[in-house]
């Protein structure tokens, strides 16, 4: 189904930015005031329920929406397209209907044998399943007809629709988590419907275009992916489970949450815009030039990004609680520590990710899911003994010690000729500089600001003036990389794909 001409990488990316940059602001918008409308034991509740929900739908999404990228017939013509169709997208998520429907029946059993509090959530996060699966397929076939612009609407668009009837249900009808899933529920249904639409206009799916080998081909070529997608998910979210399991209450899940959650709206721009930098960037060049010049890439990329991580990182150490406090309110102070280790964590996630990325550029995603689930399995064994001893606080060290682990070895099991690390010139002045932000803002106490607001304001000012004018002024070649970004900026904005 090849057309009219596509835009190329430096287009999707801006598109992409655009729509990250939107995203957390509406995060941002709304984390304050659900923080303040509900208290930590609702926030809890939908903690522990978010992680089912994410877990049952990458299971039941059989990694097709993988398999809708990778089998898409940019070439054979309309009977290629409708087999695609029916093959690829329908029939999978026809199984994985079937697979919900099992999944009633089981939460039924278990509803009648003992009756789990809060059970009104579990059947709504159960209704989410199937319009979010076909979101998520939704999702991938906009991505695999390079219509990035459609996406970005249709993501940007559910998150803030999907936070407005969230907070209007919260706000007029009940302060709890049946409110939060009750507005879910209602935008993603709406809004699967309307893909739903649009999308089987275009599909042309039928019985008769159904091919039982394309069917098999793309779940073989899936599930492996949806393995690594499910411990990757777990590695990031058994924590809630555990912490659940081991202090028997939701409000200590709440206090993990609610710092949890804005550590990762916080880290959304960074790790997405990296990806959608450098991922695409260094598949097409290991195709077409080699390790080499993958290499030359992630080490023009990490001399700017080092200076990124090191002042985030002092950013958190210094001001990170009054960021939590100002976007939730004091009574969520016991939330500051974990949002700080966790927005630590992620940071150093995706720099560490860059240096050691490479196994799947030589296909070895089964190497990706054997460590994925090393460290799953490590990560649970240090919430066993650290969430007793330390509470909330203890799953967020495990985090931080099994993330940063992870990509440690994932380094040195990525091919030597892909390995790259920061040069130790820009390493060594970005740490001098962020020590000397540190210093100055511990020394100085932030001029005994007591706003938080203005604590913040302070400590951006130091910023730009010690850290980021002093790094200009230094590094000749961090001047040089800001200022091509800056010229393939505006050229992606005047239409230059």
């Amino acid at each position: 189904m090849a057309d009219e001409r596509r835009p190329g990488v430096a287009t999707h990316s801006v598109r992409f930015l655009t729509g990250n940059v939107l995203g957390m602001i509406v995060g941002f918008v709304s984390f304050p005031i659900m923080t303040r409308l509900l208290d930590t034991k609702e926030y809890g509740i939908f903690g522990v329920y978010d992680v089912w929900l994410a877990a049952l739908v990458a299971i039941f999404k059989f990694g097709a929406q993988h398999a809708i990228l990778r089998f898409y017939p940019h070439t054979g013509g309309e009977k290629a397209f409708e087999r695609y169709g029916t093959s690829v997208i329908a029939a999978p998520f026809l199984t994985a209907c079937i697979c919900w429907l099992l999944a009633l029946g089981i939460h039924f059993v278990i509803v009648q044998l003992a009756l789990p509090e809060s059970v009104g959530i579990g059947w709504l996060m159960l209704a989410l399943l199937p319009p979010t699966i076909w979101i998520s397929y939704a999702n991938s076939y906009l991505l695999a007809i390079d219509r990035s612009d459609l996406l970005v609407c249709v993501t940007v668009g559910q998150r803030l629709f999907e936070a407005g009837a969230v907070l209007a249900l919260v706000y007029f009808v009940s302060r709890s988590a049946i409110s939060v899933y009750g507005g879910r529920l209602l935008v993603t249904v709406g809004l699967a419907s309307i893909l739903g639409v649009w999308m089987l206009r275009r599909l042309h799916v039928s019985r008769r275009n159904f091919k039982g080998v394309l069917y098999r081909q793309s779940l073989a070529y899936g599930l492996p992916l949806s393995a690594n997608e499910i411990s990757g998910l777990l590695l990031a979210f058994i924590d809630r489970i555990m912490l659940l399991h081991i202090l028997g209450n939701f409000a200590a899940v709440g206090v993990y949450t609610i710092g949890y959650g804005l550590a990762m709206n916080t880290s959304y721009l960074l790790n997405n815009a990296m990806n959608i930098a450098y991922s695409q960037v260094s598949i097409r060049e290991f195709e077409m030039y080699g390790a080499a010049a993958v290499v030359r890439t992630k080490r023009a990329l990490l001399h700017v990004f080092v200076y990124v991580i090191v002042v985030i990182i002092v950013g958190l150490v210094c001001v990170g609680k009054d960021a939590l406090l100002l976007l939730a309110g004091d009574k969520n102070a016991a939330s500051a520590p974990v949002f700080i280790v966790v927005g630590i964590t992620y940071v150093l996630d995706s720099i560490l990710g860059i240096c050691g990325s490479g196994l799947l550029l030589h296909k070895r995603s089964s190497t990706v899911f054997a460590l994925t689930l090393t460290f799953l399995l490590f990560n649970v064994l240090l919430n066993w003994f650290w969430i007793p001893l330390f509470g909330s606080m203890g799953a967020a060290y495990a985090t931080l010690v099994c993330y940063v682990g992870l990509r440690l070895v994932s380094y040195f099991f990525c091919p030597a000729e892909l390995r790259a690390l920061p040069d130790f010139r820009s390493t060594s002045t970005a740490v001098v500089l962020g020590a000397l932000l540190w210093v100055l803002a511990t020394y100085t106490r932030l001029f005994d600001l007591t706003s938080h607001l203005a604590r913040l304001g302070c400590m951006a000012v130091m910023i730009l003036v010690v850290y980021v004018g002093l790094a200009l002024l230094l590094d000749r070649q961090l001047r040089q990389s800001v200022f091509d970004y800056l010229h393939g900026l505006r050229l992606s904005n005047t239409g230059v794909g």
